[in-house]
């Protein structure tokens, strides 16, 4: 770096004694380059970096039982769980119940949430009945929000740590109903997911 000329310095300095003329042109460069440094590095940098702590999600919700008409799903219970319901309902070892009326594992993730949706909407009805049940209690350990979606189909969690959760939740609809666990992964503050006929595991 090219040492400054005297007619840069104060100009209460120009006069000065040569060694110090000298010795403000050595550290001249240093406290420029330093104040440079500082001015490139925002100050906020490094806290962006780590300021996603939490996260909100909000979700919208609309089933189109015919093409190009779909219609929010009002007044109806979303839940923010730690876990898929397939998985959590596994691993604690709740069954179904296959045609010749015994308990069985379930095939797949999605018998697990077609018989959640049926027995919510049939709770009279056993087995799916009892088998509501059965799941509600194994699940609620796992259910960190609940929320209601309101008129336009909408909702909005409260704040959570950054993170991979599920949304899950059912529906009626005029000849059954709906299921959605959707995955949701929730690394950034605010997170919006739509959720319809086209992501739910069952709609009838």
């Amino acid at each position: 770096m090219t040492p400054p000329r005297r007619d840069q310095f104060p100009a209460q300095l120009r006069g000065a004694h040569p060694w110090v003329a000298a010795l403000i042109a050595l550290l001249f460069p240093l406290a420029s380059w330093g104040q440079s440094a500082t001015r490139q590095t925002p100050p906020t940098a490094g806290l962006q970096a780590a300021s996603v702590t939490q996260s909100v999600l909000s979700i919208q919700v609309n089933v189109s039982l015919k093409p190009g008409y779909p219609q929010p799903v009002a007044r109806t219970t979303f839940h923010l769980v730690d876990d898929s319901l397939a998985s959590i309902l596994k691993n604690a070892g709740v069954t179904i119940k296959g045609r010749d009326g015994k308990d069985k594992p379930a095939q797949s993730e999605d018998d697990y949430a077609i018989w959640f949706g049926f027995g919510a909407n049939n709770l009279r009805m056993l087995p799916i009945g009892d088998f509501y049940e059965r799941a509600m209690s194994t699940l609620r350990p796992h259910i960190l929000q609940t929320v209601i979606t309101d008129f336009d189909g909408k909702a909005r969690f409260a704040p959570v740590k950054a993170g991979a959760y599920f949304v899950l939740g059912v529906a009626r609809t005029p000849k059954g109903f709906a299921v959605w666990q959707l995955n949701a992964p929730l690394h950034s503050a605010a997170v919006a997911l739509t959720l319809n006929e086209r992501n739910a595991v069952v709609v009838q």
